[in-house]
């Protein structure tokens, strides 16, 4: 009789903590698409292995542009992770969501964003991409702004901080062919729709086994379908797990949002390594590049 008790004690808490975690992310007066509504913008950890699957992204009408990756968001990093959520607006008070995937490195050093938008976006929209705990926000430049903490429920709040330190659609490179890329990935069906992932589905499974979940919904499933694809965004998580894989899996399990804190060094180190990898690849390409140039001189 104890015993039920205590897991009816249990299920009760674990129920009261799911729902604060969700309540704290979720919007309820977004104007997305001219209507108001809700937009849930937790994103537990399994779910940043990848791209959510969009009616959107789904039917291709997206659009998909470039940006610089803040290095202080690193703090956020873990193995596998790719996404974190963007949020925009016009001056009229519209309101666009999307998508920021990690990308890599660039020839220039910088870390980069790729962002993917839902619909045809207009240049004129600013957008931001958004900490995991909604208390920071990045322009495209990487720099970064702090939100308080109405940004979810107060709409004015958050066409006036966007508009002021966000960076417009049309002052950023489009990035065509994404689409191409993101067909080529593994779909993985969560509780939250279908994920889209570079990552192979033992990757997936070895990072979902290790995360925390800020809400209690169920693991991934796999559809049972793999595909194997060579892309940028592919590259640079693969680094990330390669590294993982080197120290044996020995990453303890937290939160990586801001707000969480580190169990150890360990995970710090992680980090820095990871960081090292992506900047010695770069070296690596660059040198490779001018013994080819030096060689067809000589040729």
């Amino acid at each position: 009789m104890k015993r039920m008790a205590r897991r009816l004690f249990v299920c009760f808490i674990v129920a009261i903590l799911s729902g604060c975690a969700t309540n704290r992310f979720m919007m309820k007066d977004a104007n997305l698409a001219e209507k108001p509504g809700e937009a849930n913008l937790l994103i537990e950890p399994y779910q940043s292995l990848g791209l959510r699957e969009t009616e959107e992204v789904r039917a291709g009408r997206t659009t998909v542009i470039q940006g610089k990756f803040p290095e202080i968001l690193f703090g956020e990093y873990y193995p596998g992770r790719i996404r974190w959520n963007v949020w925009g607006v016009d001056k009229e008070g519209r309101e666009y969501s999307g998508q920021a995937l990690f990308s890599g490195i660039a020839f220039t050093g910088d870390f980069l964003w790729t962002v993917v938008l839902d619909g045809k976006v207009p240049d004129s929209v600013s957008m931001m991409v958004l900490a995991t705990g909604l208390d920071f926000a990045y322009d495209l430049l990487g720099e970064e702004t702090k939100l308080e903490p109405k940004f979810v429920r107060d709409r004015e709040y958050r066409r006036k901080v966007i508009l002021e330190k966000g960076t417009k659609v049309g002052d950023m490179k489009k990035i065509p062919g994404f689409g191409q890329v993101a067909a080529e990935w593994n779909r993985y069906r969560t509780t939250e729709g279908v994920l889209l992932s570079p990552l192979g589905d033992q990757d997936v499974k070895l990072i979902a086994a290790i995360n925390p979940q800020y809400s209690f919904s169920e693991k991934l499933v796999g559809s049972g379908h793999f595909s194997v694809s060579i892309d940028y965004i592919g590259t640079a998580v693969g680094v990330g797990i390669d590294v993982f894989r080197a120290s044996n899996g020995s990453i303890p399990s937290r939160g990586w949002d801001y707000n969480s804190q580190l169990p150890s060094r360990r995970n710090m180190a992680f980090i820095v390594k990871y960081v090292a990898a992506l900047k010695q690849r770069l070296i690596d390409n660059l040198n490779e590049a001018n013994r080819s140039l030096v060689t067809q001189k000589r040729r």
